[in-house]
């Protein structure tokens, strides 16, 4: 027996070198997908796996032919190993030269080195290198079921970091995001619906690309009116202590300096320019509207350089006031809206006039002895005909290619408020973009492969209206009547409180189907139905006629549209179970 595997050791070392030469020479394009594990990802435990079998034959042949095999084989692994990666590199393969991919392969070698060594000989070291032999197959047979929810951090980390920009339209966040999500697409293997997974379009959408500053003084005035400063002083930070309302204008509303023919800085119609002139707060609300002479006063304070405090809900429905009302609060520079909670949305177009959202604070507030003045710097830009895009890939279903399942969610987000402040938006929606690429891992694997297509739509512009669905359903890249069902991804990074699904008193049929699927899993605690809601990217699939669901989870973070939406904030709680509801619910539409 011990001569049969010395003898037998070199072909199959030579059998195992061919093998392993083709696997690491193989374009990445026609590489197979392989499994995601947990702890370690299939990539280096392959590396290592492959090396510690070429190892232990390599040892099993030079063993009675060498005085030291054991150094001469793990030297030889070694320079194996780095011969690998340059060939990787300078043959442009798409595969990547990585020097932890070496230090696998050593590893590897050293482990199969040392197990050979201490299986014995004769009939156990060939035994040993049969096991060895049957370990890629056995790895491959526990491939996990549900998601990989490390990996799915990470995808959550990567869209909303700062190198994202909050996935908005300063700096292109948008567009590096849908770069990343292009390369994941192509990393799965899936076929793209249109060019380089792209469907482009446009809008306009309005954006605060610099610099933002608002400053509150409380100042103490002398008999002349001209202020004297010496109180309380606020600079307010963007994201933190206010915000640009979304159609917000620029401007600058800032204190002049006194001299002959000196005006304010500010956007306004020119104020007298013999004297300084302090922009200061005025303050409207319902108590106002409702008493003639305090709205009187508000009137005439109004027509020096200003800026209105709304100081609640009546003052700041601006299109229920009487009209002469309305024209005044048109005609000042700024006004600030004094909300409990600053929530951020885009808008297509822009007001002449600075508006913004702040939270409560004390110079906010009327003084009897003190007057509160005002320093505002805001800068907006209206971008018109902005090129964006929406992401679409597929796998071809191996019954029904031309029968389509689409599972959806929106990758954009809210962009930047000012120079350094923007909005990451790991709830919303890099959550729903994280359990679709799972889903999409999951179909890609041959073992997965569904009966029916499956679509995976990533759209751009939700935040600003739904406009990349909305393009999609007026473009559509595959019929839209033959699309069997829509299930839209968004708001899926909590999940204490189980989930909603939007459409679900619609397509009660098929609700049904899903409680049923929950209740016998137990994958999320609760799970309930609402009505039709435009509140996501099924909507216009839903008005075009396409059954559609719209699943999020409920519970844990509350921040939404504002800078703590963070992965840190992220409990992922009900993540592996909407994921398991996903697939069984598309499973039994015919994905499997």
């Amino acid at each position: 027996m011990k001569t049969l595997t010395h003898r037998l050791a070199g072909p199959l070392t030579l059998l195992w070198l061919a093998v392993l030469l083709v696997l690491t020479l193989t374009p990445a394009r026609d590489m197979p997908h392989t499994p995601a594990w947990k702890l370690l990802s299939f990539d280096t435990a392959a590396h290592a796996g492959v090396f510690a079998v070429l190892a232990g034959l390599a040892w099993l042949w030079a063993a009675p032919r060498r005085r030291h095999p054991a150094s001469l084989v793990l030297l030889g692994c070694f320079a194996l190993g780095a011969l690998i990666e340059v060939l990787q590199y300078t043959m442009r393969l798409g595969r990547h030269a990585e020097w932890t991919d070496l230090l696998s392969d050593t590893i590897g070698a050293a482990l199969g080195l040392a197990l050979v060594a201490w299986a014995g000989r004769g009939w156990l070291r060939a035994a040993v290198a049969l096991a060895w032999l049957g370990l890629p197959g056995r790895a491959q047979a526990q491939a996990p079921a549900g998601p990989d929810l490390a990996r799915a951090r990470r995808t959550i980390a990567a869209l909303a970091s700062e190198r994202m920009r909050g996935r908005g339209y300063v700096r292109q966040g948008e567009h590096v995001a849908a770069a990343y999500l292009r390369g994941r697409l192509r990393r799965l293997g899936l076929q793209p619906l249109a060019p380089d997974y792209t469907q482009p379009f446009t809008l306009d959408v309005n954006t605060f690309p610099g610099i933002l500053s608002l400053h509150l003084i409380k100042g103490y005035p002398n008999v002349t009116g001209i202020g004297v400063f010496g109180g309380d002083e606020l600079r307010l930070k963007p994201g933190r202590d206010f915000i640009m309302a979304p159609a917000s204008g620029g401007g600058q509303l800032i204190q002049a300096p006194r001299f002959a023919n000196a005006r304010p800085k500010i956007t306004f119609p020119p104020f007298p320019t013999n004297e300084l002139i302090w922009p200061h707060l005025v303050y409207l609300d319902s108590l106002t509207i409702n008493t003639p002479s305090a709205l009187a006063g508000f009137m005439r304070a109004t027509r020096q350089p200003c800026a209105v405090v709304l100081r609640d809900r009546v003052a700041q429905a601006r299109e229920q006031l009487p009209l002469p009302l309305q024209q005044r609060l048109d005609s000042v520079p700024a006004t600030l809206a004094i909300v409990p909670k600053l929530t951020a949305s885009l808008a297509t177009g822009q007001a002449s006039q600075m508006q913004l959202q702040v939270l409560p604070h004390p110079l906010l507030q009327p003084a009897p002895q003190a007057a509160h003045t005002i320093e505002l710097v805001a800068e907006a830009k209206l971008r018109r005909n902005y090129q964006t895009q929406n992401l679409a890939a597929i796998i071809k279903g191996s019954a029904q290619p031309d029968s389509f399942l689409v599972v959806s969610a929106h990758y954009d987000h809210l962009g930047t408020m000012g120079e350094s402040t923007y909005f990451p938006g790991a709830n919303d929606n890099a959550s729903g973009v994280a359990l679709l690429l799972e889903l999409a891992t999951h179909y890609a694997r041959p073992e997965n492969r569904p009966a029916c297509s499956v679509v995976f739509l990533l759209f751009g512009a939700e935040e600003a209206g739904l406009l990349g669905s909305s393009y999609f359903v007026q473009h559509p890249l595959v019929p839209l009547v033959s699309i069997k069902f829509l299930l839209n991804l968004d708001l899926l990074g909590t999940g204490e409180e189980g989930a909603t699904v939007v459409n679900g008193r619609v397509h009660e049929a098929a609700f049904t189907r899903l409680a049923a699927l929950n209740e016998v899993h137990h994958y999320l605690p609760h799970l309930t139905a609402r009505g039709r809601a435009a509140n996501s990217d099924h909507f216009p699939f839903s008005q075009a006629g396409v059954p559609a669901f719209f699943l999020y989870t409920r519970g844990g973070s509350l921040a939404y549209h504002d800078v703590n939406d963070r992965p840190a904030a992220l409990s992922l709680a009900g993540f592996a179970g909407a994921f398991g509801l996903a697939r069984d619910f598309l499973d039994g539409l015919g994905a499997h």
